[in-house]
């Protein structure tokens, strides 16, 4: 069916074919029906004719036994008494009287029944012959044949079909506009969803299509279109506080640059410039980490994040990073790593291990403490600061991306708000979580969890991460 036919065209075209096929099969079947029913009455009726003549035989004279007819045979039964030599004794009419209708020649007492499509000088087609031995009155072996027409059921079975053929039209009439109008009307919903779909364009997310309370397919796809519009309206706002966000975060440092380079190119001496280096430096660094972490984010998001996985051991990983930690900062950095192998990314594990430590070192009071251990098949990391744990409420919203807490952050303790997004970002596509929570001494604790099955499937990038609380 080509593809350019609508639901409608199509819905009705496979309605007529089917029915045209039940209809077919249906007639046909009823004709055989007829034919058997008919051809069987033939045969009863020829049967019971036989043996009557036959037994009226032995008793009377052939020619009184036979019953006369006019016509010939056609449409009539014929009815013979052929003698042992092939001539016919008697008939039941004088055009029968020429030539044996049937080779037939059964012992007496037995009937035999044949389908023949011709009889010898008939023109009809379709005939029961029934023939059965008998002996005449004066001894003679005979035998009795009796042919009954069936053209004239035929005929019937004729009528039957052109009946047939003209209801199966009719039929076929009434059933194609009753499909197309029930087809039509099933559809008008979806239309009416359709042009509702029509009027939502990106700028204006927050319509929603109208759900029939009808209770089948067409509810639930309705509800399932207000559920897409829903998403699709989470990710929009999503993507427009990121460009937003981003943007911001992008102003500061490039504020600071252009005015700096303003004034260094304002002074001839060059003291300005000797001063304001080491901040340009600073926001170049600053920048460039910026980029870093928004190009990380949204490779994430297009689920382009290479994962060279492979077994390693992350107890290595864990001190590495606890070193560099404590050889940035004046905090003490304590570590306590048990030997744990895990399937996965070394550098981006050891990348999810700076940042939290970064975000630790910088909101510790005076000491950071990293311990690692292994828990019913999970390899556990916690990282805990001496400062404030973060509050129950933000536990989640800490891992969103530019979220600062008021409480714990500002610009000038550096960060732009991607290093936990990040973090937790890459946790989960190595199937594992990173959880804020506040340790038993009443620190502040992130724990990071990752599968140490070899065959644990890495979850997809871009896909929303496990709950973190």
């Amino acid at each position: 069916m080509p593809a350019r036919w609508g639901v409608r065209w199509r819905v009705l075209g496979v309605a007529v074919a089917v029915l045209l096929v039940t209809l077919t099969l249906w007639t046909w079947l009823l004709l055989r029906l007829f034919e058997s029913t008919f051809v069987g009455a033939a045969r009863q009726h020829a049967t019971v004719q036989v043996q009557q003549i036959a037994a009226a035989v032995a008793q009377v004279e052939p020619e009184r036994a036979v019953p006369l007819q006019q016509g010939g045979g056609d449409g009539d039964v014929v009815v013979q008494v052929v003698a042992a030599d092939g001539s016919v004794v008697a008939a039941s009419s004088p055009d029968a009287l020429r030539q044996p209708v049937s080779r037939l020649a059964p012992p007496q007492g037995r009937t035999e029944v044949r389908e023949v499509e011709r009889l010898p000088g008939i023109d009809e087609d379709g005939f029961v012959v029934a023939a059965r031995g008998a002996v005449g009155e004066d001894g003679e072996r005979l035998t009795v044949v009796v042919a009954s027409p069936v053209h004239l059921e035929e005929g019937v079975q004729a009528r039957v079909f052109g009946f047939g053929a003209l209801a199966a039209v009719a039929v076929l009439g009434v059933a194609a506009f009753l499909v197309r109008w029930a087809v039509g009307a099933s559809l008008r919903p979806v239309e009416r969803l359709r042009g509702q779909l029509a009027g939502i364009h990106g700028h204006a997310l927050g319509g929603r299509v109208d759900v029939p309370e009808t209770g089948d397919e067409l509810t639930s796809l309705a509800v399932t279109m207000n559920e897409m519009l829903t998403r699709l309206e989470g990710a929009y706002a999503v993507q427009s506080g990121f460009v937003s966000d981003a943007s911001h975060e992008l102003r500061s440092p490039l504020a600071t640059l252009r005015t700096s380079v303003e004034l260094a190119a304002a002074d001839p001496t060059g003291q300005v410039w000797r001063e304001t280096q080491p901040v340009v430096m600073t926001e170049i660094l600053r920048l460039q980490r910026l980029v870093d972490d928004l190009l990380t984010l949204s490779r994430y998001d297009a689920g382009a994040v290479p994962l060279r996985r492979r077994e390693c051991d992350l107890d290595d990983l864990v001190v590495s990073a606890a070193r560099r930690a404590d050889a940035e900062t004046d905090h003490a950095v304590a570590v306590h790593a048990e030997p744990v192998r895990v399937v996965g990314d070394p550098d981006r594990i050891g990348q999810v291990l700076r940042n939290v430590l970064d975000n630790a070192v910088r909101h510790a009071r005076s000491r950071v403490r990293v311990t690692l251990s292994a828990d019913e098949g999970e390899a556990v990391v916690t990282i805990d600061n001496d400062g404030p744990p973060v509050p129950e409420g933000d536990r989640e919203r800490v891992f969103e991306r530019f979220v600062r807490l008021d409480a714990t952050r500002d610009r000038g303790t550096g960060g732009a708000g991607l290093g936990l997004a990040i973090a937790a970002d890459i946790a989960h596509a190595h199937a594992g979580t990173l959880t804020a929570r506040e340790g038993p001494d009443g620190w502040c604790r992130f724990e990071l969890r990752l599968p140490q099955d070899r065959a644990a499937r890495p979850a997809p990038a871009g896909s929303p991460p496990r709950a973190r609380s």
